[in-house]
């Protein structure tokens, strides 16, 4: 008995020795997995982004710049802690975009978070000022300087953003920024000539009242050195005295520099000065190009003058250089024809807001299509909304530039609001004409009617007339139903605001021929149209009965193979006999060239373009909430990028954290969603109880017949 005791132990104690090494061997098990699955973990990252737009993703043309670096490339982030609600957002959200373009960046890319303690210091030692921002605390509205800027070093350059306020468009700020630097550096050091900055500042202005005029010389020195150094020593300062020179009004005619004029007067000193004018400003030129800077002169409240431009002058001269040395695609802009001037940024119907957002990829040529031809190296044209009917030989120009298989951007007003300011201080509405432009029967040619009309819609902006509120017909809010979501120039925006747009006809005909076409936008089935008398108060713009309501075409696209306008027709003459390369000289296209493609986008109204509208825009579409929303501003910037080929552009500038609005729904869908959340969700919820309660009967039932049973037993 003992014997087989003292076997049963020593049976027990191995297998509870079996045991306790079985649990320690899969312990050790578990543990490799875990490494293991850890290691696999790091090598191989799953990464989902599940926002609409891939929002927290970076665009292929973003991973193939970052991870094709040559040279260290290093982002430093300059924001405050504790910043406002939208602001915070704006730096959240950077350092996500910098951990994507950390993880497809090759060993040149880093970036950096400027630690709270250093960031004035280190703000200050790169030039980043700090902004103001207001937030509301305590039941007051405070304002305090805040510090959100970006630095990207690459190699010896330098790219500076002072206030990053906005999420719109930010990862194409910071990969467009890094392609600019990347060949501005290939640029730079395969310049053999140096880039000559030329201060023209006449000595006559020394003798006048402006404070500071003293040490322009050394300012602009000093701001030229400090530039040198990211820009491989590549500047060659010199200063000018233009009233040396035979002839210092060519100066002016040359290269667009300000000339100050002065009445006679005496010094300081008592000295006498005569009368007279001088070219005043800044020249950088390179590689065959000019870039200038325009200094000024504003009188003070103390009688004297002092110089403005020389604010950030270092900053300034490097971003002339980019444009000296720029690759960006050039494309033209047509002159004249009460077209809006590129450079009017003072006035609401200029075009200077919409020359800034697309000037930020693209060189833009101004192109006088009476006086010159259009220049080979473009392969974009945009006319805006022009008001004076173009000549034949004009007409051809655009013909020719199209059969070339290049791209026009159009942007056509079929009417002109005139404000005579006495009819308005009479109490009279605005007068309203029909505008010819004489390009109706080309683009019929190519199967694009622009009619007659303005679009009025349901589906709009709301105005102030006096004491209440109303809709605004002629200000159509399209929703993401009147965008194409096929294409890539809408298929990202979510929103646009259009104003006092003619409804557009496609002939279908055209598809017979190989013409691709296809609505870009369009307002809401809620439409109707004004016609023959016009008159745009909203107190005029009544909806007609629901079957007269349509959607209307307010932009369009067509593309492919065109036959000539001036087919079979000789080539009009040009009326300047001086003109060198008569149009007649020229070689005719009766159709697109074999190799290439012609594409022409039509918008029915060119106010959308007017720095007006484009700010008026942004406020409207970023709703109640305040802020800015920049969805014409992509809408725009999206047409030229697809016709200049870069198709890339349109998703990347649209991702953000912008305002998305919803989309509306019927009544009928409406009225079933809170059948369903009111009563629905409750009958469900109850019936789950139910069925979880029965359970618990059934399982509780089957537990005693079953240890029931086992104690009778």
């Amino acid at each position: 008995m003992a014997f087989k005791q003292k076997l049963a132990e020593f049976k027990n104690d191995f297998v509870n020795k079996m045991k306790i090494g079985e649990k320690n061997f899969q312990f050790f098990i578990n543990i490799a997995i875990i490494i293991l699955i850890n290691i696999a973990a790091a090598t191989f990252t799953l990464r989902f982004d599940l926002t609409r737009s891939d929002t927290y993703s970076l665009s292929d043309r973003s991973k193939e710049i970052v991870s094709e670096l040559d040279e260290k490339l290093k982002i430093k982030v300059f924001f405050s802690h504790d910043l406002p609600a939208e602001h915070a957002a704006v730096s959240r959200y950077l350092k996500d975009l910098l951990e994507e373009y950390d993880f497809y960046g090759n060993r040149n890319f880093s970036y950096e978070i400027v630690d709270a303690d250093k960031l004035e210091s280190k703000a200050t030692e790169y030039g980043i000022n700090p902004v103001q921002s207001r937030e509301f605390a305590n039941d007051q509205v405070k304002v305090r300087n805040v510090y959100m800027g970006v630095v990207i070093q690459h190699a010896d350059l330098v790219e500076k953003i002072d206030a990053l306020a906005t999420t719109v468009g930010l990862e194409y700020e910071i990969t467009s920024r890094i392609a600019k630097m990347t060949g501005k550096i290939d640029a730079l050091l395969k310049m053999k000539e140096p880039i000559t900055l030329t201060l023209y500042l006449d000595s006559r202005l020394k003798d006048l009242p402006i404070d500071g005029i003293n040490k322009l010389e050394e300012i602009v020195k000093n701001a030229a050195a400090k530039s040198n150094l990211h820009n491989y020593g590549k500047i060659s300062f010199r200063v000018i005295d233009p009233s040396t020179t035979d002839k210092p009004e060519a100066l002016a005619a040359q290269y667009g520099i300000a000339r100050l004029q002065w009445g006679a007067a005496k010094t300081r000193s008592g000295k006498s000065v005569a009368a007279g004018e001088a070219v005043f400003g800044i020249v950088l030129e390179g590689k065959g190009k000019f870039r200038k800077l325009d200094l000024d002169v504003v009188p003070t409240l103390f009688g004297t003058n002092v110089i403005t431009g020389i604010d950030k002058l270092e900053d300034r001269i490097n971003g002339a250089i980019s444009g000296l040395l720029s690759v960006n695609p050039r494309i033209g802009y047509v002159r004249g024809h009460g077209i809006p001037e590129l450079n009017d940024k003072r006035n609401a119907e200029g075009a200077g807001l919409f020359n800034d957002i697309i000037t930020d990829m693209y060189e833009v040529a101004e192109v006088d299509l009476l006086t010159q031809e259009i220049p080979d190296d473009l392969n974009v044209l945009i006319i805006n909304g022009p008001t004076e009917a173009f000549t034949d030989a004009e007409k051809f120009k655009v013909d020719q530039f199209l059969m070339q298989g290049k791209s026009v951007l159009l942007f056509v007003n079929s009417f002109l609001e005139i404000n005579n300011q006495q009819m308005q201080f009479m109490g009279g509405e605005p007068m309203i004409v029909p505008v010819n432009n004489g390009l109706d029967d080309m683009l019929a040619s190519y199967g694009i009617k622009v009619n007659k009309n303005v679009v009025l819609d349901k589906s709009s902006t709301k105005v102030n007339l006096g004491s209440m509120i109303s809709d605004y017909p002629l200000m159509p809010m399209i929703e993401k139903k009147g965008l194409n979501k096929k294409s890539i120039i809408t298929k990202h925006v979510n929103s646009a605001l259009f104003f006092k747009s003619s409804s557009i006809d496609l002939d279908e005909k055209f598809k017979e021929k190989g013409i691709i076409s296809e609505v870009l936008v369009a307002t809401s089935p809620e439409s109707w149209l004004m016609e023959g008398r016009m008159n745009f108060n909203p107190m005029f713009m009544n909806p007609p009965s629901g079957k007269e309501l349509n959607s209307y075409n307010v932009a369009v696209l067509a593309s492919g193979k065109f036959e000539s306008f001036y087919k079979d027709k000789d080539a009009p003459a040009a009326k300047d006999a001086k003109v060198k390369n008569s149009l007649t000289a020229q070689k005719k296209l009766d159709s697109t060239i074999e190799s290439g493609k012609s594409e022409i986008i039509v918008v029915g109204t060119s106010d959308i373009t007017s720095s007006g509208f484009i700010n008026h825009s942004r406020r409207i579409l970023a709703g109640t909430g305040g802020g800015e929303a920049f969805s014409n501003d992509i809408l725009l910037h999206s047409m030229v990028d697809y016709l200049a080929g870069n198709l890339y552009v349109p998703e990347m500038k649209s991702k953000s954290l912008d305002y998305n609005p919803l989309v509306k729904t019927s009544d009928n869908t409406r009225f079933m969603l809170k059948v369903i959340n009111i009563g629905l969700v409750p009958v469900f919820v109850i019936l789950t109880g139910f069925v979880v309660w029965r359970r618990r009967i059934s399982r509780r039932k089957k537990i005693e017949i079953k240890f029931g049973g086992a104690e009778k037993a």
